[in-house]
């Protein structure tokens, strides 16, 4: 495990000890976010005989925005965007000479989501959710190869979200991405799922602070804030 990922569950079980104003599981809120990202990327192709060029995709950091939406009776509307800059190496390899190269490439993911909360007493809720998902890997190009994707699809996620304490909420949720491994020689995405795994601590009752890790091939940890309105009356 790295020391990232040792930091972030370090600090998921570490939070819930401090104590702050009573807050509600909201479903009308705004987060900013901070992900950091591991790219489990690696393709290889032949743009011309005789010349093949191989990259391989390292780590990145972005921003990105999600919120959502109260509706009535448990359900809500979510959505989010991410934006990361990751760093890719890689080797141009010819009869001649093999060259080795370094460079970034733009990672963009976005999710549009339609769910539904079920719950179970005051701060424990079981969540379901159905998504689009969408993503987006553009590399440039360093010797006329080609390794950009973009696809989109349907997904899903099932957990729950639970305050143990007023300030504190703890969620834990599985998911599915028709976009969740690249596979760059190929030019498509594979399926795959995910889990992810976080705390958010409100020091005021609508202003929180989180961290959160996902699992997955992109393997990510995003520090984030939220400013939630509560559950609005429709």
């Amino acid at each position: 495990m790295t020391t990232r990922k040792k930091c972030a569950v370090w600090a998921i079980f570490w939070l819930p000890s401090f104590g702050a104003s009573a807050s509600e599981l909201s479903y009308t809120f705004l987060d900013f976010q901070r992900p950091e990202s591991t790219v489990d990327a690696f393709g290889v192709q032949t743009p011309v005989p005789g010349q093949t060029v191989q990259i391989n995709a390292l780590d990145g950091e972005g921003i990105a925005v999600g919120g959502s939406l109260a509706l009535v009776h448990g359900l809500y509307f979510a959505g989010s965007y991410r934006s990361s800059i990751v760093d890719v190496t890689g080797s141009i390899t010819s009869p001649l000479v093999t060259v080795n190269v370094t460079d970034t490439f733009d990672l963009v993911a976005s999710t549009l989501a339609f769910g539904y909360a079920h719950e179970f007493g005051d701060n424990f809720d079981l969540i379901a959710e159905i998504s689009y998902d969408s993503s987006n890997y553009d590399f440039g190009s360093f010797a006329g190869e080609n390794f950009d994707i973009d696809e989109s699809g349907a997904g899903a996620r099932l957990g729950f979200r639970w305050n143990p304490v007023p300030p504190v909420e703890l969620y834990l949720f599985g998911k599915y991405s028709p976009v969740a491994k690249a596979l760059l020689s190929e030019g498509t995405f594979e399926k795959g799922t995910s889990e992810i795994l976080g705390v958010r601590w409100y020091f005021f009752e609508n202003l929180g602070v989180g961290i959160e890790y996902d699992s997955g091939d992109v393997d990510t940890t995003t520090i984030s804030m939220r400013f939630s309105f509560g559950n609005l009356p429709w």
